[in-house]
């Protein structure tokens, strides 16, 4: 279907809509609309695998709504780091549909599909295996929560950071549905459509069906692209999302199905820092100020590389999610899963063609590093089966889990070293390897809260058994095999206390598990294989919730001890091949988070929450400079990738009463987070990596515009938005490829706004 077409189609859409007989808002629904807007929105989690209040939750968990995600214009899962603390995450560096996520300090910057994730991710309780597949555009959400700290029992893989959960919206049993039209500066155009089919007769079946399109321009000018369009940051998204949802007395059937595909080029990596070497090496190339000119200590908006075609990638799930209620004391639960993500191509460009030196080889082209037209693939597989249950005071869920993810990756790479101001290597490598995994789980938990206490007092506690198996065949650069089995027995035990209805606090101590696996990258005389990730946390928290849910306060402190934390330290070397993973290092994350929420006088919600974490080494084992060949303990020179010490934001946010024509809403935000590293230390090589560090990131949003627009009988929401309002230009990742010779850093999109219109009906 061609761009226009897809325009012309949500237009008459549009207006369709307008000129329906579709019902107006009923009374109920302006009755409650008129609630939230005198209190707080009361919102529902299943942290613990069962439906229960936020406030009533005993463990560190920030809950985002589809009020509050539409409300701040958040389309795709790296800005949920603007609304909750302690959290960040980012589009993944050089992949376009790839994200780098960190709860608590805990996270990976590393895209290998042989690596696990400490964060793991879900779309209604389906685990997403691969990180490089994660950035993809939220469609038709519920909800979105973040539960903080090792989730070692109840979630589908063992994770030591944390887990990203989205709860999709079910079917409405009303026929109904929205549009969605924008538009925006660098010539953002986004499109969207739901359909509820309402229920089909009396079948007890009702099913959504909603697509999205997003597209823009890129953020940074290509000198050498034939197009603003294929300049980085560029992108033309399509999004597909279905939900069928049967229910028939106690027994009921949920299949969904979402597809992503994402075409354009990641953020731009503007080069910063150079050696002496390499500076004077291409002040004497012929046309070498081509790519000299890209290199600033400051941003640059205009950069001249390699233009390739763009990154292609591919992301589509199916589930299916079957429930009985047996009796009012005991469900059976089953979730199936099947994912898959393509990446082909995936090449990433960091110097300009047309660049001539001085070669061991005579005379060539150079340029300091290409990723060629990289491919990679996975199709995973899980099984779960859950019994949920009640037993007079007691509660439990029990459950077993199967996982299976295959996958394989080409890539080629070509650099150029730089051996003198007047001579230089080119040189080539090819990593490709095989992998398959496997994993197997047993899990149950259970709380107990005594009505003789009157139901004050809850103790919870959960075991979960992983076994993993992983294999490798890994046929360049090194060719090797690779097969282990990992094994884990994970603990959660929480003791909670309800004060007074308003008022509960908690104590936790629980473990987790992150799976050991194999770093492709490493060469020959490097380790191939890392340990297994340990963590054990303690917690405590409150919660708490006054004046008729006017004012809602969230706080939780926790010290968190890794053992074997897997680290990766990413160096280039003088062939052209990257490796330098550890596994070995020890460390503690210590630190707290609060979010606090009022709604002062009707209408105004005021928002805020701040994360802080200062982890600090045991043991981090590093190459000794002084003596090469040895090693020596590093601890206390080495920094943590990508982790802020802290994270904060705040928003004012005023919806009005009814003028007529609509209710004004009016939202205004602000986001902090402190510098970060982006490499551990220099003792692999990364002599640059002090200088690529971030600032600070700061950031202002704004929206104004009406809302429920009352028009034939439709509802019509219209809003103007600025996003990044200062234009800051915020580095949120570094590259310093070691030998060599350069460091690079990425940054976040520039000051976008833009026009929205929906319409509901």
């Amino acid at each position: 279907m061609t761009r226009k077409a897809v325009w012309s189609m949500l237009a008459g859409a549009s207006l369709a809509a307008l000129a329906s007989g579709a019902s107006a808002q009923t009374a109920p629904d302006q009755m409650a609309a008129n609630d939230q807007r005198s209190g707080l929105e009361e919102i529902v989690v299943t942290a613990r695998r069962q439906a229960e209040n936020l406030q009533t939750t005993p463990v560190s968990v920030s809950a985002v709504s589809e009020k509050m995600l539409e409300r701040a214009n958040i389309t795709q899962i790296d800005r949920i780091t603007a609304l909750v603390p302690n959290v960040s995450i980012q589009q993944q560096s050089g992949f376009l549909g790839g994200n780098t996520a960190f709860i608590r300090g805990i996270g990976t910057q590393e895209p290998l599909l042989t690596v696990d994730s400490p964060v793991g991710i879900y779309i209604d309780g389906i685990y997403v295996g691969r990180s490089n597949a994660a950035n993809f555009a939220l469609v038709d959400l519920q909800r979105v929560e973040v539960l903080r700290g090792p989730q070692g029992t109840l979630f589908g893989r063992n994770t030591t950071g944390g887990a990203i959960s989205m709860t999709t919206k079910d079917p409405s049993k009303e026929m109904g549905g929205a549009v969605k039209l924008g538009i925006g500066n660098y010539r953002d155009r986004q499109a969207a459509i739901r359909f509820d089919t309402g229920e089909l007769g009396g079948s007890g079946i009702a099913a959504t069906l909603a697509y999205q399109h997003l597209q823009h321009n890129g953020f940074t000018k290509n000198i050498f692209a034939p197009s603003k369009a294929s300049s980085p940051g560029g992108l033309n998204s399509d999004a597909v999302w279905a939900k069928v949802r049967g229910e028939w007395g106690d027994f009921s059937a949920t299949y969904i199905f979402d597809y992503n595909d994402l075409q354009g080029l990641p953020l731009a990596q503007q080069p910063r820092f150079l050696s002496a070497n390499v500076q004077a090496y291409y002040t004497n190339a012929t046309n070498g100020s081509r790519f000299l000119n890209n290199v600033s200590q400051s941003y640059n908006g205009t950069l001249g590389t390699f233009v390739n075609e763009r990154q292609h990638v591919k992301v589509w799930g199916h589930g299916l999610t079957l429930e009985y209620g047996a009796s009012d004391a005991i469900r059976f639960k089953s979730i199936t899963g099947f994912r898959s993500y393509r990446g082909d191509p995936l090449g990433s460009f960091y110097g300009p063609p047309g660049v001539f030196g001085p070669t061991t080889t005579g005379v060539q082209e150079v340029n300091p590093f290409l990723s060629i037209d990289k491919v990679e693939e996975t199709d995973q597989v899980s099984q779960e089966f859950q019994i949920l249950g009640n037993a007079g005071d007691l509660k439990y869920v029990a459950g077993l889990y199967y996982f299976k993810e295959d996958g394989s990756t080409t890539n080629p790479s070509r650099s150029t070293f730089v051996l003198s101001p007047v001579l230089a290597s080119n040189t080539s490598s090819v990593l490709q390897f095989e992998f398959k995994s496997q994993s197997y789980a047993a899990f149950g938990q259970a709380s107990y809260s005594p009505s003789a206490l009157d139901n004050k007092l809850e103790l919870t506690a959960g075991v979960r058994y992983t076994k993993d198996k992983k294999q490798v065949n890994q046929i360049r650069t090194v060719v090797r095999r690779g097969n282990n089995t990992f094994n884990n027995t994970s603990f959660n035990a929480i003791v909670s206390y309800k004060f007074t209805d308003s008022v509960m606090t908690y104590a936790r101590y629980g473990t987790g598990y992150r799976s050991g696996g194999f770093n492709t990258r490493a060469s020959a005389t490097q380790n191939f294989v890392f340990l297994p990730e340990k963590a054990k946390t303690i917690e405590a928290g409150i919660k708490t919730e006054f004046f008729d849910r006017r004012l809602r306060w969230n706080a939780a402190v926790f010290n968190t001890d890794y053992s074997n934390l897997q680290v990766t330290q990413f160096v280039t070397t003088t062939g052209g091949d990257s490796g330098g993973f550890t596994s070995n290092a020890k460390a503690t994350f210590k630190g707290f988070e609060a979010e606090l929420q009022a709604v002062p006088v009707t209408g105004l919600t005021l928002s805020s929450s701040l994360g802080y974490v200062d982890p600090k080494y045991k043991v981090f084992i590093s190459p000794n400079p002084a003596a090469p060949g040895t090693f020596f303990n590093a601890a206390s020179q080495s920094e943590f990738p990508y982790v802020p010490k802290w994270t904060a934001n705040a928003s004012a946010q005023y919806e009005g009463e009814d003028i007529g024509f609509g209710r004004p809403l009016a939202r205004l935000a602000y986001s902090y987070m402190s510098n970060r590293f982006f490499h551990a230390n220099q003792f692999s090589g990364n002599a640059l990596y002090r200088n690529i560090r971030s600032g600070a990131n700061r950031r202002v949003d704004g929206r104004i515009g009406l809302t429920e627009v009352p028009m034939a009988s439709a509802k019509v929401d219209i809003s103007f938005y600025v996003d990044n309002i200062f234009n800051k230009h915020n580095i949120i990742s570094g590259i310093d490829f070691g030998a060599l010779g350069f460091a690079i850093n990425s940054y976040a999109p520039p000051r976008r706004y833009g026009l929205d219109l929906k319409v509901s009906f």
